[in-house]
């Protein structure tokens, strides 16, 4: 299942910076991987829009989204697998589902392109584009470089996966993020939205659904929290922990307790009406965590 397609140095690259492997440099990938996945991000972006610029932070989640579900739509049609699957000398050393077998394609998704890659040069490059103090910008430009290399030490990754990924961060900032200023962020979503609509056809990833709500999600929150909510910003330095605190609470109980329904219905994962209500699980999540919540910031006013 899937397709196998590499260049002989891209396997010998990988053999090369696992021969670097211990329990430092393990560690070190994992908390690297923490910071390209889904929870950091949200609370990167929470930080932006609650806290610092909702323009900014709009752009951010609009490049971070684009890149994701653009990056599973390339996934859907390339099925690569991942190195380990087909190279006896690269070591899995943290499989994506560690909860599946490492060698089912179906639980462990395929490899090009690395959306940890691809989200973390769109969000922390929407930062560095916009950053005024030098340091900030090196972060923002060293940490999705580490990310991307930490993807290909753990195995899950081949070295083109992660530059692509890096790539397609880097046009969705600037492509999307043109739309987004002649146009408007309800466009710029839009725009993703309705290309990611083919995915429907040949994308049986979960990626694919979990990005589609998530972007649909966002669009929905923040047309809703501009027309209803329009939340003031509040500079005491505890609002810049809390809130983006708050809001990742918020999306994983939710994400969890609407996951429960599936634990006594008989679905299949990837059966349609499995990833059908994983759309609807992220796109309610999303638009509550965006729309909803910024009202508890009022009832808490000048405290939160």
């Amino acid at each position: 299942m899937g397709n196998v397609f590499f260049f002989g140095w891209e396997a010998d690259f990988i053999v090369w910076i696992q021969s670097f492997s211990n329990g430092f440099m393990t560690a070190l990938a994992k908390v690297l991987e923490l910071c390209g996945g889904e929870y950091v991000l949200i609370f990167v972006l929470g930080l932006l829009y609650w806290c610092i610029d909702k323009k900014l932070g709009r752009r951010a989640s609009l490049a971070m989204t684009g890149s994701m579900l653009f990056g599973t739509l390339v996934k859907g049609f390339t099925l690569r697998r991942r190195p380990y699957m087909d190279n006896d000398k690269i070591m899995c050393i943290a499989p994506p589902n560690s909860d599946a077998d490492i060698m089912s394609v179906q639980e462990q998704g395929y490899s090009f392109t690395s959306l940890h890659s691809s989200m973390s040069a769109a969000t922390y490059g929407t930062i560095a584009v916009s950053a005024k103090k030098k340091i900030t910008v090196v972060i923002c430009i060293i940490l999705p470089f580490l990310i991307g290399l930490s993807r290909i030490y753990l195995g899950v990754h081949y070295p083109t996966d992660v530059l692509f990924g890096w790539a397609l961060g880097i046009i969705c900032i600037s492509g999307l993020g043109w739309v987004e200023s002649k146009f408007g962020y309800k466009i710029g979503f839009l725009l993703p939205l309705v290309i990611g609509i083919s995915g429907f056809f040949f994308c049986s990833e979960t990626e694919f659904y979990t990005g589609y709500g998530v972007a649909l999600g966002l669009l929905l929150g923040f047309i809703y929290e501009e027309k209803h909510v329009n939340f003031e910003y509040c500079k005491k330095w505890w609002t810049y922990i809390l809130r983006p605190v708050g809001g990742v609470t918020v999306f994983v109980i939710l994400t969890s307790l609407l996951k429960l329904p599936l634990h006594f219905i008989a679905l299949g994962e990837t059966s349609a009406a499995a990833l059908a209500y994983r759309l609807f699980r992220y796109t309610i999540s999303t638009f509550v965590m965006i729309g909803i919540y910024p009202k508890v910031f009022g009832l808490c006013k000048n405290k939160f």
